[in-house]
């Protein structure tokens, strides 16, 4: 005897959406969390810069992104997976000159001088840890001081 008609192909199909919908609701995906925060080198945001995050155990992606008046947020393809990372930051401020912008810009061109305003402690030698909480947007917020003495090395 044959059972009712039934298309095997729609109920997988259907099947199929109703998980998709379900890990959705869920919040289930790759694991990633967005990071977002504000860094400030001696209380004034940097005007532009880079941040990244690096696994401690140099196990996983590194991610990073920009750092736009004092601003970042690490999301979409620059999500972070959870766990305790280095940070690493770069930023740039605006000295109040203006200096010729130089080749390829048109002769006579004024742009804003930027000068380097973290010290190498907080980026090439960085000693910045950071826990990144799964399951949820992580807020860090990174106050430098640029009078920080570097790390002594052991002899």
């Amino acid at each position: 005897m044959r059972t009712p008609d039934r298309n095997p192909t729609f109920s997988n199909w259907v099947m199929g959406l109703a998980c998709s919908a379900l890990l959705a609701i869920c919040g289930c995906s790759d694991g990633k969390v967005i990071v977002r925060g504000v860094v400030t080198v001696d209380g004034q945001p940097i005007d532009e810069g880079m941040i990244s995050l690096e696994p401690v155990d140099g196990q996983g992606p590194t991610t990073g992104g920009v750092i736009k008046d004092g601003k970042y947020e690490l999301t979409g393809p620059a999500a972070v997976i959870p766990g305790e990372k280095i940070v690493r930051i770069a930023g740039v401020r605006k000295t109040g000159k203006m200096i010729e912008a130089g080749p390829p810009a048109p002769k006579g061109t004024l742009i804003p001088q930027m000068m380097q305003c973290v010290p190498s402690q907080y980026n090439d030698k960085s000693q910045l840890h950071v826990d990144v909480t799964a399951g949820k947007a992580n807020t860090h917020d990174f106050k430098l001081d640029s009078a920080v003495l570097a790390p002594k090395a052991s002899s």
